[in-house]
């Protein structure tokens, strides 16, 4: 800046002042714990933390809009058509992007991408395999056009939400084509390396440490609202709880219960929650004599007192609902005609010859993702206990839980279900879909675990699946949840709500039901 003084016509004093320093760099802060994420290649990773990751540093042919997840949007693609046969889409890709590296984001760029997370066959790929898509049904029909051939008609929805999962993100394939290691594709490269156009960069992944991501100043959909953002491995939550309200972080990601209701009303810090699409329920084996008999089963869900589950236990950090699409997903059915109702189970029990009540196992591990698991069995027990039901505990772990149950071995077991993608499909299919429960069938998710062969919510499954009129296709989920809800194998206990507590002066963050937090969107006042 130059000054300048003048008196009577004369300059007098004339001084240069040096330009305002620029503004300090701002990076957002975050403790979590990442010790589960294997690699950050987005064909790879598949866990919660893995995949927040990568969606920040990539972009999709299509995507959600903050907490919306009942619609996809256009993201790289500016619109999509379908065959009249309903198995052949048109993708047309915007035009003028590029990557960093200044490659083209263009049809080649798409059809590399996903034909790489096919070839790769990673633990994420079965979101696209499903739909019976091979590298040779990814096409590129023009500079900006691709086509993607699939096995057989599928609900618009249904493949649109995979296509929005990270598995499905755009790579750049001039930089991977450049770091390819035996053939690998460049996956041992990108496991802690980015080549992506989103939002952020990864600058260094250093394991037990921290991960760090360097804003995309060039992002075409506009500059990142913070500098960086680091993300501290903090993996005790008693820690983060402690950072945070030393202002030393600005979001602790992995609070108990506990902690967030203790830090509830502390002056600087709030609380930010969203219905996680994440099921936890009781599941009983109708191979078990009892459990043979629907009235047995509807005993058993007058029996529970919900309530106490999540005020008691919980301390809040869930939500009632009894059908199995969790809210938040098309298809989700409010119906709760569940309450504690000591004599009407007892009634059941008495028609369907149980009047004494009698015994049975339940399988359980002391706690999954934190939850208090064990605690949650032992309020069942005294439930049940109440209707002459006798439960005899198993506190087992997790993994054997799953052998076990993958197997049709538990009489009755508490788990939980998390949805791969934001779509109904994704709930219906694991809870009502099941012809045999014998060893050929070949959907063996829950309803087979827990033996329960139900050939009319089969068919309503499969049908919705492929339904192209979205009307038609919600009263298809409407009679399926309705049916499972009065006479399925399942206690639906609550949806789980994510819970984060984030300083006042962190603006603009939203909790995603899918743990796909949009972080570019947040910015931090000084």
């Amino acid at each position: 800046m130059l000054i300048v003084v003048v008196i009577g016509g004369y300059v007098i004093y004339m001084s240069q002042l040096p330009p305002p320093p620029p503004p300090k760099p701002v990076t957002l802060v975050i403790a979590m714990d990442t010790s589960s994420i294997v690699s950050l290649d987005p064909a790879k990773a598949y866990e919660f933390e893995g995949v927040l990751v990568d969606n920040n540093l990539y972009d999709k042919l299509v995507d959600f809009k903050g907490n919306d997840y009942s619609t996809v949007y256009p993201e790289l693609a500016e619109s999509w058509t379908v065959s009249e046969d309903g198995v052949t889409w048109t993708f047309n890709i915007k035009k003028g992007l590029k990557f960093p590296s200044g490659t083209p984001i263009n049809a080649e760029a798409v059809v590399y991408s996903l034909q790489r997370v096919v070839k790769l066959e990673q633990t994420p790929s079965w979101v696209l395999t499903q739909f019976g898509i091979k590298p040779e049904t990814i096409k590129a029909v023009g500079e900006y056009v691709v086509q993607i051939k699939l096995n057989a008609i599928y609900a618009k929805g249904m493949f649109l939400s995979c296509l929005a999962f990270p598995v499905a993100s755009i790579v750049d394939p001039k930089v991977v084509k450049e770091h390819e290691t035996g053939g690998d594709m460049g996956s041992a490269w990108m496991t802690d390396h980015s080549a992506g156009s989103g939002p952020f960069t990864l600058e260094k992944w250093e394991r037990g440490t921290q991960i760090i991501l360097r804003a995309n100043k060039d992002y075409w959909k506009g500059k990142p609202g913070v500098d960086s953002i680091l993300i501290k491995e903090i993996k005790e939550s008693l820690d983060q709880r402690m950072l945070l309200e030393k202002g030393d972080i600005d979001i602790a990601w992995n609070l108990l219960a506990d902690q967030i209701v203790a830090v509830k009303g502390v002056k600087g810090i709030e609380i930010v929650e969203s219905p996680a699409f994440q099921l936890f329920y009781i599941g009983m084996n109708v191979g078990f004599k009892p459990f043979s008999d629907a009235r047995v089963r509807n005993a058993v869900r007058w029996a529970i007192d919900y309530d106490g589950i999540i005020k008691e236990i919980l301390r809040g950090a869930a939500m009632k609902i009894q059908t199995i699409i969790p809210k938040g997903v098309a298809g989700y059915n409010p119906a709760m005609p569940f309450t504690q109702d000591i004599a009407k189970a007892k009634s059941l029990l008495a028609e369907a010859g149980y009047p004494n009540g009698f015994s049975v196992e339940l399988a359980t591990p002391a706690t999954i993702a934190q939850i208090p698991t064990a605690d949650i069995a032992a309020k069942i027990k005294s439930d049940l206990a109440k209707v002459g039901i006798d439960v005899k505990v198993q506190l087992i772990t997790y993994a054997e839980i799953l052998n076990k149950y993958r197997a049709q071995a538990l009489e009755m077991v508490i788990a939980r279900w998390g949805s791969d993608y934001a779509d109904p499909d994704a709930n219906a299919k694991p809870f009502a879909h099941c012809r045999t429960a014998g060893p050929k069938d070949t959907v063996k998710q829950l309803a087979w675990r827990n033996k329960y062969a139900n050939n009319v919510t089969t068919d309503l499954v499969e049908k919705a699946a492929k339904e192209l009129d979205d009307t038609k296709r919600l009263d298809y989920y409407k009679q399926i949840t309705e049916i499972i809800l009065n006479e399925g194998p399942f206690v639906i206990l609550y949806q789980l709500l994510i819970q984060r507590a984030v300083r006042t002066w962190v603006k603009g963050f939203t909790v995603s039901p899918l743990t796909l937090e949009d972080l570019s969107v947040i910015t931090k006042e000084a």
